[in-house]
């Protein structure tokens, strides 16, 4: 058709036609100009004309259309906002009391619509108003439950009275947690981690000894224990069925939500409630109570039983012990194993047989009764010192037993003497 010679911008344009050699010509003094330096057949005139047209139109809307980022400036001089997922620019505006065609003009942003998650926004100065809160459920109901806490590194782990269930609340800053239940963990062997715990730390034992154990990413997870474990009444206020809180023995309530997730009191997630430090009396000297007891030996321990209060207190080889009120266990059926005795082996009976019979996890820590029960008279001398309260006596053999009860731990040792 021909050959182009030059393009430039134009505003306006007129055309001078030379039929001649020199072609075809469509100039301005201001604008573009085309040549073509060949002759142009009169068929294909009307055609030719038609492109340039359509091509001088579109140079000179591009010509005329500046871009946004020539006429915007963006105000680096205001705090950054880094866009989270769900945001829109309605709803930043909204929580920094703008609108978003200002935020718009602030980052020179040419689609308010068009945001995305990590981007930075620059932002009016000044507080930004907190998204409101969805509304919490109104309560369903609330009970009192008996439950069992032990601390953990990095957690804590609860055993409830009604159906003897565990849970394990994983985390210090966040919090998941993993519910075991009485049939999952009972039939499992005792805690057989041999490791000794770190100094300040403890082995876990019965139940949460038995879960900790056996479950290795249930260990890993939560750490060594760091106190004993304490009973206590919780209050549980349910909102829906999978929602609902419970109270902490410092006064604390954990709340679980329906995704198994777990917040202290419903706001953030804070380290596990420490254990409470009690505080006791000490006596200004010892007290000394003389009364009927009962002792009966097992392959791992010793029970005895108090004929004042009628508490029946369980003694393991690993060096702690458990007193079982007579509150506790006075209403209990009795000895309900119907397993068959080893030879050379006892069943117990009375209130040794209700608490071994009963509590599953003292009968696996003890094993069976090596011998029937003994009676006796017993000197209990209780003392104060170093801020734990510390019981000692003598065995029908003469060995001499100290047991104190500090802080989230008790313990027991035999001992020389009672002086």
């Amino acid at each position: 058709m021909g050959e182009a010679l030059l393009f430039r911008p134009f505003a306006r344009f007129e055309q001078d036609y030379d039929g001649g050699e020199d072609g075809t010509i469509l100039k301005h003094p201001q604008g573009v100009v085309i040549m073509f330096r060949s002759r142009i057949h009169s068929s294909m005139r009307p055609l030719v004309w038609l492109f340039l047209l359509i091509l001088l139109v579109v140079l000179g809307s591009a010509a005329s259309s500046p871009t946004v980022s020539a006429q915007c400036a963006i105000r680096t001089d205001l705090p950054v906002y880094v866009v989270q997922r769900g945001d829109t620019l309605a709803r930043i505006a909204r929580r920094y009391n703008t609108t978003a065609a200002t935020l718009a003009a602030f980052n020179c942003l040419p689609n308010v619509n068009r945001i995305y998650t990590g981007q930075q926004l620059r932002v009016p100065t000044g507080v930004a108003i907190p998204p409101t809160a969805p509304p919490f459920p109104a309560p369903t109901g609330t009970y009192q439950l008996r439950l069992n806490i032990q601390t953990f590194e990095r957690g804590f782990m609860l055993w409830r009275a009604d159906n003897s269930g565990i849970t394990a609340y994983f985390g210090t800053t966040n919090g998941t947690l993993r519910d075991f239940s009485a049939r999952s963990y009972s039939g499992l062997p005792d805690n057989p981690i041999p490791d000794m715990p770190p100094f300040g730390l403890v082995r876990p034992l019965f139940g949460f000894g038995k879960v900790w154990g056996n479950f290795a990413d249930v260990r890993n997870a939560l750490g060594w224990a760091t106190g004993g474990e304490l009973g206590y009444v919780s209050t549980i206020t349910r909102y829906t069925s999978s929602m609902f809180d419970f109270s902490l023995p410092n006064g604390n309530r954990i709340l679980v939500s329906s995704g198994r997730t777990w917040a202290l009191n419903g706001v953030g997630v804070l380290p596990p409630p420490p254990m409470p430090t009690p505080t006791p009396i000490p006596p200004p000297s010892p007290i000394v109570t003389t009364t009927y007891a009962a002792y009966q030996p097992y392959e791992n321990g010793f029970f005895i039983w108090e004929a004042n209060t009628g508490n029946v207190v369980a003694f393991f080889n690993n060096g702690v012990y458990r007193l079982v009120p007579v509150t506790q266990y006075g209403g209990l059926p009795d000895n309900p194993v119907l397993e068959p005795t080893p030879l050379g082996r006892v069943r117990p009976i009375n209130a040794f047989g209700k608490v071994w019979g009963n509590y599953w996890d003292i009968r696996s820590a003890l094993g069976w009764a090596t011998a029937g029960e003994t009676g006796f008279n017993a000197s209990f001398r209780t003392s104060s010192a170093g801020g734990s309260i510390g019981t000692c006596f003598a065995i029908p053999d003469g060995r001499v037993v100290r047991y104190t009860t500090s802080v989230g731990y008790p313990s027991w040792q035999y001992t020389a003497s009672c002086s």
